[in-house]
C-alpha cells in the first residue's frame, strides 16, 4: 500500500478538519484564524477515546472481559477541568463516555477476535486522481466467508459532513488498496451510544471519486487563500511596526 514516487498527498484528518471548518469559520472574513492555539475539549476527549479503544483491542481476547471501561477512559482523560464548560460537565462527560464504551465493547460481535487493523496509518495511490490518500484506520475487522472488511470509527462530535467525507474516502481507499469496497462502514458516537451506518448502497464508485476530487481541489484553494491572507496580515503587521518605530 506504500507508494514509490512522489504525488500530492491527501490526509484523511486534514480532510475532516476542512469539512468541519465551516462550523468554526471566522465571522469576519480576511483575518487569520485564531484556532489552533489550544484544543477544544472534544479533541482531547477524542484522544482519550482513541487510547481506550486501542488498549482494549490490543489486549488478548481472553483478557478483555476483565477490562474496565472507566479505567481505560481515565488513562488519557484530560486532567484539567478548565478545558470543559464546568466541573459538572467534566464528570458527566467522563461517565457518559465510559458507560457507552462499555456497552460497545460488550456488544461488538467480535468476541475472541483481534482487529486486522487497529489505529494504523496507511497510504495508497489513487491513480484516477493522481494523488496519494493517507488513512488512519481506527478499527477494522475481517468478516467471515464473503462478508468482507468492516470499518469502525469512534467519534465524539457528530458531524454529518465529516462522516460523509469519511465514507467516501474509506471507500476509495479500500477499493484502491484492497481491490474491493468495505462490506460495512460504521461510526460509533461515544457521547450518545448511537451506531451510524455509513452505507454505500446506491452510491456509484465514480461519485466517491468525484467527491474526493472536489474536496481536494477545495482544500488546495483554501490553503492558497490562507497563505495569501496570512501573508497580507504579516505585511500589515510589519508596516504597523515600522510606523510605530518611525
Amino acid at each position: 500500500m506504500s507508494t514509490d514516487r512522489e504525488a500530492p498527498l491527501l490526509r484523511d484528518y486534514r480532510l475532516e478538519r476542512w469539512l468541519a471548518s465551516a462550523r468554526y469559520a471566522d465571522s469576519a472574513r480576511g483575518t487569520c484564524s485564531s484556532h489552533g492555539g489550544d484544543y477544544h475539549w472534544t479533541e482531547r476527549v477524542q484522544y482519550a477515546v482513541g487510547h481506550a479503544v486501542n488498549r482494549y483491542y490490543s489486549a488478548d481476547p481472553a483478557m478483555r472481559r476483565h477490562a474496565d471501561a472507566g479505567e481505560l477512559v481515565d488513562y488519557r482523560w484530560p486532567r484539567r477541568i478548565a478545558y470543559f464548560d464546568s466541573e459538572q460537565s467534566y464528570w458527566q462527560l467522563k461517565d457518559q463516555v465510559a458507560r457507552n464504551l462499555h456497552a460497545f465493547f460488550a456488544s461488538d460481535g467480535y468476541e475472541g477476535q483481534r482487529p486486522v487493523m487497529l489505529y494504523e496509518t496507511f497510504e495508497t495511490r489513487i491513480e484516477e486522481l493522481g494523488i496519494d490518500l493517507s488513512m488512519i484506520v481506527q478499527a477494522a475487522w475481517q468478516g467471515t466467508d464473503e462478508q468482507g472488511l468492516h470499518l469502525q470509527k469512534f467519534v465524539v462530535e457528530y458531524d454529518p459532513a465529516v462522516l460523509d467525507g469519511y465514507r467516501h474516502a474509506a471507500r476509495v481507499f479500500c477499493r484502491c488498496a484492497f481491490g474491493a469496497d468495505p462490506a460495512k462502514i460504521e461510526a460509533y458516537h461515544v457521547l450518545s451510544g448511537e451506531y451510524i451506518d455509513l452505507s454505500l448502497d446506491d452510491i456509484p464508485y465514480e461519485n466517491s471519486l468525484d467527491y474526493l476530487k472536489l474536496a481536494y481541489s477545495g482544500m488546495k484553494q483554501g490553503d492558497e487563500e490562507q497563505l495569501c491572507v496570512c501573508g497580507r496580515c504579516r505585511r500589515e503587521k510589519e508596516a504597523s511596526t515600522e510606523l510605530r518605530l518611525s
